[in-house]
């Protein structure tokens, strides 16, 4: 069994100064918990472990305090950015069934060691995961040190086992806690021996093994007298930064190891805090779906969609005229250039109406077709309508009376999410994915009356795809509507950016 331990506070500052801000919906910062589930993930897919668990600092002072005024006194309190990410953070850790371990008056380090070292007592491997040094003096045969680092913005790591550690320092992990003692470390405010710098002791610790050696026969070493007077003048800093940076295996933690033992996440759980978060690209890496009563309370269209082939122009008049008549929104969803468009309409709660346009199969005049299907007294709604208007002019269509973009509205709500594909908003504002492809599936949300010969499923497939991400679209506008709504941003939406995309499609 191999069992992956995190250094939760390491790994969570490491991502909060790696990754730039990012931001929930409501405000809330959210960047070191997307990079520390980064960073877990990475290290979960190089080291396959068996079982895994998170150990944090708390608050409270640890004994290395008590015994020590100055320990880490420099060190200035965490930024209110990741402060409120903690608490979040745990959450996820907990949705995810991962255990944690937190101690009051105990480091983390503390707690890591005690369980690696209670894991290899019972024959386990064990991995641990940080972006530190201090846990270099844990390494074994069985137990080491996955380190994690961040150099020019990419994250790497490198392992640290008894034979990896003995390569690079010349000494065993133990001399780690005796180098500490003797050169100190400025970020835990360890002191050291005053003027023994990290070379010095780094050949202090190679050549005699140990500060205690040193010491016993410090007038005999075969050392600078400069030196000598340093360590002899320093042997009480040398014994208490010794003490400060040893790390107490025997925390009194009760360690369920079973407990530890990889599981599924908890799906509701997750997908509740992922998409309160706007985490929808982890929702999709997960493979998380609804919980059954935000199904039910999602505006889906769960009706009957009965679907018309344009395929002649009498067809794009008939299909015109019907919509003009109608007054309601035509929720459009095409391919780049117009080649096939599906027109989505809701006729009531529960029927639903689309037309399907094909230049493959269309016999006439394609183009005035067009023209007639996207005409400006027809209300449209689309997502990245720009990109549409810029190719209904190649058609000769005006692109007027367009009067919802969900890519623009998703885009106003929240500037800084990087991804606006219409799957992702879909889950991430409604719940629900739309109609993926293969008619197989339970998921289908649209069904085809009138349904093709079998040899042409695939394309009528290919249309139901459409007419279930067209009918999405409206169910994004009534969701983002009102999110536009409360935020005071209507008339930036309504009055400058929407109208704004045909300006910018005709100077493309």
């Amino acid at each position: 069994m191999k069992l992956m331990v995190i250094d939760g506070n390491s790994i969570v500052n490491r991502a909060f100064y790696g990754i730039r801000m990012l931001n929930a919906p409501d405000g809330t910062p959210t960047n070191a918990v997307y990079g520390f589930i980064a960073i877990l993930q990475h290290a979960m897919a190089e080291e396959s472990p068996d079982a895994l668990c998170v150990t944090f600092d708390l608050k409270a002072p640890t004994f290395r305090h008590k015994q020590y005024e100055g320990y880490k006194a420099q060190r200035k309190p965490m930024p209110d950015e990741l402060a409120v990410q903690m608490p979040v953070l745990k959450r996820v850790l907990d949705a995810m069934n991962i255990p944690r371990y937190e101690l009051e008056g105990w480091e983390a380090d503390d707690l890591i060691g005690t369980i690696s070292k209670e894991a290899e007592a019972k024959g386990w491997q064990c991995c641990i995961v940080t972006g530190d040094k201090d846990s270099f003096q844990l390494a074994t045969d069985n137990v080491y040190i996955k380190h994690v680092k961040t150099r020019m913005g990419r994250t790497e790591t490198k392992r640290y086992d008894r034979a990896a550690f003995r390569e690079e320092y010349g000494f065993e992990p133990a001399g780690m806690i005796d180098l500490k003692a003797l050169m100190g470390d400025s970020s835990d405010n360890i002191p050291g021996v005053t003027g023994i710098g990290e070379k010095t002791a780094m050949d202090l610790i190679q050549r005699f093994g140990s500060v205690e050696r040193i010491y016993a026969a410090l007038e005999e070493l075969d050392i600078k007298d400069s030196v000598r007077k340093k360590l002899d003048a320093g042997r009480e800093q040398a014994k208490m930064s010794y003490e400060l940076a040893t790390i107490n295996c025997g925390a009194p933690i009760d360690i369920d190891f079973e407990e530890t033992k990889l599981c599924p996440p908890d799906n509701d759980a997750l997908y509740g805090v992922f998409k309160e978060l706007g985490f929808t690209k982890y929702i999709e890496k997960f493979a998380l779906t609804p919980p059954a009563d935000a199904q039910e309370s999602a505006q889906v269209f769960t009706g009957t969609c009965t679907m018309e082939y344009v395929l002649s122009l009498a067809d794009a008049e008939a299909a015109a005229e019907e919509m003009v008549k109608s007054g309601a929104a035509v929720y459009v969803r095409c391919e780049p250039d117009i080649s096939l468009a599906v027109l989505h309409m809701d006729v009531s709660d529960s029927d639903a109406k689309a037309w399907a346009l094909d230049k493959e199969r269309f016999e006439g005049d394609y183009a005035a077709a067009v023209r007639l299907l996207f005409a400006p007294d027809i209300p449209k709604a689309g997502h990245d309508i720009k990109d549409i208007q810029r190719a209904l002019l190649e058609y000769g269509a005006a692109p007027e009376n367009w009067v919802f973009d969900s890519a623009l509205a998703a885009y106003l709500l929240d500037a800084t999410a990087g991804d606006y594909k219409l799957r992702r908003l879909c889950v991430k504002y409604c719940g629900f994915e739309p109609y993926g492809g293969a008619p197989e599936q339970e998921n289908q949300q649209l069904s085809l009356l009138d349904a093709p010969p079998d040899e042409e499923k695939e394309r009528a497939d290919r249309y139901s795809v459409l007419a279930s991400e067209a009918a999405a679209i409206a169910c994004l506008r009534d969701v983002l509507d009102k999110k536009l709504t409360e935020l005071g941003m209507e008339k930036l939406y309504y009055e400058i950016e929407l109208p704004l995309c045909p300006v910018l499609a005709k100077m493309e």
